[in-house]
C-alpha cells in the first residue's frame, strides 16, 4: 500500500467490518469482510469520507480478519483458498450526456459525489420524495412520464436513461 491511511478512521465509520485492505494499483480497490449489510456504495462513500480517495471497486470477500494493527494484507488473503469474492461493486462512469445529466441531478438531490451509471438510488439514501422529484425532473426536462410504481428496486441512472430514450422516441 503506497499511501499511509489510518485504519482507525475506517474502523469507526464501518464498525461491522471484520477485516479490510486497500489496494491502490491497478485501480483503487477495497477488499472487505463484514458482518453487516453495507453495500459497495456505502463502503465507497465511507472510504472517500475518511481519506478523500475515490475507490472504484469494492470486493466483499470472506476470511479477512483485522490484524492487531493496520490493514489486512489482501495479497495473502486473496491467495488463501479460504477466501473468495462473495460480491463485487464496480463504479461505472456515466457513458453519455443523458446519463451524465441524470447522475448530476442525483448528486445534487442526494448530496453525494460521483454517482455511477449502475449506482442504485435507494442505496445512496434516496427516499420516496426524492423518487417523486426525479419523476418530475424527467417530465420537465425530457417530457417523459414515469409512474411512481415503475421506479422499483432497480432504480439506477442507466435504467432511467434507457426509459428516457425509449419514451422520447417519436
Amino acid at each position: 500500500m503506497a499511501r499511509q491511511l489510518d485504519v482507525s478512521l475506517f474502523r469507526k465509520v464501518c464498525p461491522d467490518a471484520v477485516g479490510a485492505s486497500f489496494q491502490e494499483s491497478p485501480e483503487p480497490t477495497v477488499h472487505i469482510s463484514t458482518n453487516g449489510g453495507q453495500s459497495g456504495i456505502d463502503i465507497r462513500t465511507a472510504f472517500r469520507e475518511c481519506y478523500d480517495v475515490d475507490v472504484r471497486r469494492v470486493r466483499f470477500i470472506g476470511g479477512l480478519e483485522w490484524p492487531a494493527e493496520g490493514w489486512c494484507d489482501h495479497r495473502t488473503a486473496l491467495g488463501d483458498s479460504s477466501t473468495e469474492t462473495q460480491f463485487e461493486y464496480v463504479y461505472t462512469q456515466p457513458s453519455d450526456p443523458l446519463e451524465q445529466a441524470l447522475a448530476k441531478f442525483w448528486e445534487e438531490l442526494l448530496e453525494v459525489r460521483e454517482v455511477g451509471a449502475s449506482d442504485d438510488f435507494w442505496k445512496h439514501g434516496g427516499d420516496s420524495l426524492g423518487a417523486v422529484e426525479t419523476i418530475e425532473f424527467l417530465a420537465q426536462e425530457y417530457g417523459v412520464q414515469i409512474g411512481f410504481f415503475e421506479v422499483g428496486d432497480n432504480f439506477t441512472v442507466a435504467r432511467l436513461a434507457t426509459l428516457v430514450r425509449e419514451r422520447s422516441r417519436p
